[in-house]
């Protein structure tokens, strides 16, 4: 946005009203005392001279001041919309000059010729008055120069007419000081007319900036609604798919259909890890995901990392080294794995021979840890955009076994959330290295690790009432399927009324009770889980184990589901998740389920 855009009519018109708006300010505190000047001028030159021509003049000057002095008052008093400063200035000038002509008619109308005092006051007051002139008029170039210019040559002109040698030099020194006047107000006029451009211009760049910034938010905004609903529309079938397939990979277990269900059960698992990336941005974005700092030894997140990433790197062929030495850093361990593990993971994804190396060094009071790759470098012009969502460095056909260019948004916003510094440097064909700089701690005594323990079974599940409410049928009939091959006894609803219907209908008329629900979280309806689930526990006069399950990523969204108290799975849910998550459910229900299943029975 250059200069000569911002120097707009709008502008111009601003600066207009400014300069008439100052003026007139400054005229209307000048016109009083401009009134006694003149009252005490003409007073003292009847009084000298007893010339009748001064009287004639008071009544010229003073009609003309009480004129100019309504003309300020009317301007100042209407309102700023209904101003129009270009004719107020106009209008302003016209009574300027005819205020000047009258002070320069003084002379000629009761100049004595043998009053040398009064002809010395005379030529000191229209001088004095052409000098005052200027600071209030300097605003306004074209009222600038309505005064001083009668004012003076009707006194230079009386001068010349005199003749003498001592006129004569009084009228050249008028004019020369009208001059050195004009002169110095044109340049008061030009800086005050260029502050206020400058001012005016910068708060049109301010303003431009700023819608500019707006447009930016809203887009934003756009692209975040964008995709919160693209990603809820998407889950819901992929969530059906995997729950699908994990059901028809349960029943061909062991035959010869096996390897196919395995094949698909990868093809969704991708696509889940897809899904999750984008979930993990909304909810940084949401602000529910809390960090927890407390000093943590590196050692302690390498191994972890050794763990995660070590078969990854065998089976690309490279080398994976992690050194973490004896340093310690202050921060939350898991989401310093996690924003490691991102990095890690990307050095890996874009290395095709050598190696990756994972090291610490101190480095003041800080710890930098160093992500180095041999892989092949990134372009000094692509740094500042490898961060951004959906940017992949030599990945324009958008390949999907490359990823979506979500793991460094992530890292990003995972740093922001434990105030950790992360800086890039590359050498294309060389590597990459990325360092994460951490506050360094004291070593304290680490808490002892959990103890691995075997993947549970879940026998609660088999003779487990669950109630599945959500308004997709797909949805509705693949949660089924998962359920029933856990031997789980499943009843169906697709809203708050027909889930009241069956848990109530089975309680009254059969005697039995449902045991958990699992409530989709946005239903038809303008439904949501928390208050279904809420309603069917006042129905039902118990509090019933209930998870809510959804598909939505927008952060609103997501923080209204994790501050809702009740567990929250997203979309797409692997079925060995959801059915350890009803266990724990049934788990903990436990005496209490027991109890009210013999009551039911009526034992």
């Amino acid at each position: 946005m250059d200069a000569g855009a911002l120097s707009s009519p709008e502008v111009e018109a601003r600066i207009l009203r400014e300069q008439v708006d100052s003026m007139m300010r400054t005229s209307r505190s000048a016109a009083i005392g401009a009134f006694f000047i003149g009252l005490g001028f003409w007073t003292f030159a009847w009084y000298q001279t007893g010339h009748r021509g001064a009287l004639l003049w008071a009544v010229l000057l003073h009609g003309c001041q009480f004129w100019r002095y309504a003309g300020y008052q009317r301007y100042l008093r209407t309102p700023d919309a209904a101003r129009h400063p270009r004719q107020a200035g106009i209008d302003y000038s016209n009574a300027l000059v005819v205020n000047a002509t009258i002070w320069g008619l003084a002379p000629w109308m009761f100049l004595p010729d043998d009053e040398p005092l009064v002809s010395a006051l005379m030529m000191l007051v229209i001088l004095g008055m052409s000098t005052g002139s200027i600071a209030s008029l300097a605003p306004h170039r074209r009222a600038l120069l309505s005064f001083p210019i009668p004012a003076i040559l009707g006194l230079s002109s009386r001068m010349f007419w005199q003749g003498d040698a001592a006129h004569l030099f009084m009228g050249a020194a008028a004019l020369i000081y009208l001059y050195v006047n004009l002169a110095f107000g044109l340049q008061q006029h030009r800086l005050l007319t260029e502050a206020l451009r400058s001012r005016y211009e910068k708060e049109a760049l301010a303003r431009r900036l700023r819608e500019q910034i707006d447009i930016a938010e809203r887009a934003s905004a756009e692209r975040t609604r964008f995709f919160a609903a693209a990603s809820h529309d998407l889950r819901q079938p992929l969530h059906s798919l995997g729950l699908f397939g994990s059901a028809l990979a349960t029943r061909l277990r062991g035959g010869p259909e096996e390897a196919l269900a395995r094949n698909l059960m990868s093809c969704v698992t991708a696509l889940e890890s897809s899904f999750n990336e984008m979930l993990d941005v909304s909810r940084l974005d949401a602000g529910v995901v809390q960090a927890r700092m407390r000093p943590v030894a590196l050692a302690a997140v390498f191994r972890a990392l050794d763990r995660s990433f070590a078969a990854e790197a065998e089976g690309r062929g490279l080398a994976l080294r992690l050194r973490a030495r004896a340093h310690w850093v202050r921060t939350d361990p898991q989401l310093l794995e996690r924003l490691l593990g991102n990095l890690v993971h990307n050095a890996l994804k874009f290395t095709a021979r050598g190696g990756v190396v994972v090291g610490a060094r101190r480095r003041g009071g800080q710890v930098s840890i160093e992500v180095w790759d041999s892989g092949c470098g990134i372009e000094a012009g692509e740094l500042p955009r490898v961060f951004e969502e959906f940017y992949q460095v030599g990945n324009r056909e958008r390949d999907r076994a490359q990823g979506l260019g979500m793991g460094l948004a992530i890292v990003r916003r995972l740093a922001a959330l434990l105030q950790l510094q992360v800086e890039v440097d590359s050498r294309p064909g060389r590597g990459t290295v990325f360092r994460v700089l951490a506050p360094a701690a004291l070593p304290v005594a680490e808490p002892a690790p959990p103890q691995q323990t075997p993947p549970r079974a879940w026998p609660v599940l088999q003779s487990a009432r669950v109630l599945v409410i959500d308004d997709e049928e797909a949805v509705r009939a693949s949660t089924a399927a998962v359920l029933r091959t856990a031997g789980v006894e499943v009843h169906l609803a697709d809203g708050a009324a027909a889930a009241a219907g069956i848990a109530c209908r089975l309680e009254e008329e059969e005697g039995a009770r449902i045991d958990v629900v699992v409530c989709d979280f946005r239903l038809r309806n303008d439904e949501d889980g928390v208050s279904v689930v809420a309603g069917l526990r006042a129905a039902l006069r118990r509090a019933v184990p209930a998870v809510l399950i959804t598909g939505d990523t927008a952060p609103d969204r997501v923080q209204q589901a994790r501050y809702s108290g009740l567990p929250v799975l997203y979309k797409p849910v692997p079925a060995e998740l959801l059915l350890h998550t009803l266990g724990d459910l049934l788990d903990a229900a436990g005496p209490a389920r027991e109890v009210m299943h013999t009551d039911a029975s009526g034992l």
